[in-house]
């Protein structure tokens, strides 16, 4: 079958896959941008930290941008060239970060490089469950028996690719598209550009990110809700997946589809 025949399935890991959202954030994102930026308010900042990353329509925001927002919010000053990096960098990653210090040494920089750097090495070592979401491997099953599946991540590819083998999904994806291969809306348009048609690929994922990658490269999505996710993936599963293989879904429906998503996050 060639490209432009064939259907294509991206998806979304951390909050959308699995289970390690909440966790990540609150354990070790959270908590280390507090202490490696010194910040005096600890609990009002993690506060806005949940809230810009997990319960609002920032949802799963890249983690550089999530820094930047959290500081903003409470006042954190001198981290101009961090924000101007996080503003021009055509890749929000620990590898074009890195490049940038080596150009540009600056305080805030160097501190936003070692707290990801913390943040990927805890994540690594942690020994507590990293599960999927009930319903999303037998939901991965489904979507590889209809198309190609790949994974669409603005997270740590090392750590995805672990938790991924650990839940056997794995075994479900062609291929994993990670922080180190770029922003989730340019992965999109370079499978475009390789051949696959925009009306045969389709977006499934937990955030805003998510949608908007989808609507960039005016592709359909399918949002996986929070706090809804089994429930969500049943309805992948059972229903939706083979109705847009067969052209079997109208443009109202993705429309309400994208009210819920809205709903579900205010």
């Amino acid at each position: 079958m060639s490209k432009n025949q064939e259907y294509v399935f991206c998806v979304d890991s951390d909050g959308c896959a699995m289970d390690t959202m909440t966790y990540k954030h609150q354990l070790f994102f959270g908590p280390l941008a507090a202490r490696f930026f010194e910040v005096d308010n600890k609990e009002g900042f993690l506060e806005k930290w949940d809230n810009i990353n997990l319960y609002s329509r920032t949802r799963g925001v890249n983690r550089f941008v999530g820094l930047v927002m959290a500081l903003d919010s409470v006042g954190v000053k001198g981290i101009e060239r961090l924000k101007q990096w996080v503003n021009t960098t055509a890749s929000l990653s620990n590898v074009s970060l890195e490049k940038e210090v080596m150009l540009n040494t600056s305080d805030d920089l160097q501190k936003a490089l070692d707290w990801s750097n913390e943040v990927n090495r805890q994540i690594k070592s942690y020994e507590g469950d990293a599960l999927a979401f009930s319903g999303a491997l037998s939901g991965l099953e489904k979507l590889h028996e209809l198309g190609k599946v790949y994974v669409v991540s603005s997270a740590n590819k090392e750590a995805v690719e672990e938790e991924w083998i650990d839940q056997g999904l794995i075994n479900h994806i062609d291929d994993l598209y990670c922080q180190d291969r770029g922003k989730k809306e340019d992965v999109i348009a370079e499978l475009i550009k390789v051949g696959y048609r925009r009306e045969n690929i389709l977006m499934v994922g937990d955030s805003p990110g998510d949608l908007a990658a989808a609507e960039q490269n005016h592709i359909a999505f399918y949002p996986i809700l929070v706090g809804k996710e089994a429930e969500s993936w049943q309805y992948l599963e059972e229903t939706f997946a083979t109705s847009f293989t067969i052209k079997n879904i109208s443009p109202k429906e993705l429309e309400n589809l994208k009210e819920a998503f809205w709903k579900n996050l205010d």
